[in-house]
């Protein structure tokens, strides 16, 4: 009987770590999140990634390492929060950087009627609750103003 070689490649899958952290964008109300991959050993061609219907981006990987073994990695991040337009993604030294702006940083007075914003402020609650109340003192303090100023008598 020959001693036939197995051909077929053996897998090491693996969980990348990843960090994620968040920063001010270019104003105040912004809010991105910064996702950095490990994937130390991998090389830009060696990657790839694809978004779905179901609103997550997938990103996946196969580096061989010799002797018929493949490390490789599946990664799923949830980005419905996320202003997908301004994903941002480098690779560099062996990790993957994903910039990732939210939703809730944008600006806008009305909306129009298929359902699309283009006008309410879409603000964190505690900053709507916050200007809310500035307005109501800014006209209680003239409501108070023009009372003292005008006379309703005969």
């Amino acid at each position: 009987m020959k001693n036939e070689e197995n051909t077929e490649p053996c897998y090491d899958d693996f969980e990348p770590y990843c960090q994620w952290r968040k920063e001010v964008g270019a104003s105040i109300i912004q809010e991105i999140h910064i996702v950095e991959i490990q994937l130390q050993g991998f090389k830009e061609e060696e990657l790839k990634n694809e978004m779905r219907w179901d609103g997550c981006l997938y990103i996946s990987g196969e580096h061989p390492m010799g002797n018929n073994k493949i490390k490789r990695f599946n990664k799923k991040i949830d980005v419905s929060k996320y202003d997908i337009k301004g994903i941002e993604a480098k690779f560099e030294d062996g990790k993957l950087h994903l910039r990732l702006p939210c939703k809730s940083s944008t600006f806008s007075l009305f909306t129009n009627g298929r359902g699309n914003t283009i006008g309410v402020l879409n603000l964190p609650k505690f900053l709507k609750s916050s200007m809310a109340l500035a307005l109501l003192i800014i006209l209680g303090f003239y409501m108070y103003k023009y009372s003292q100023c005008t006379y309703f008598g005969n």
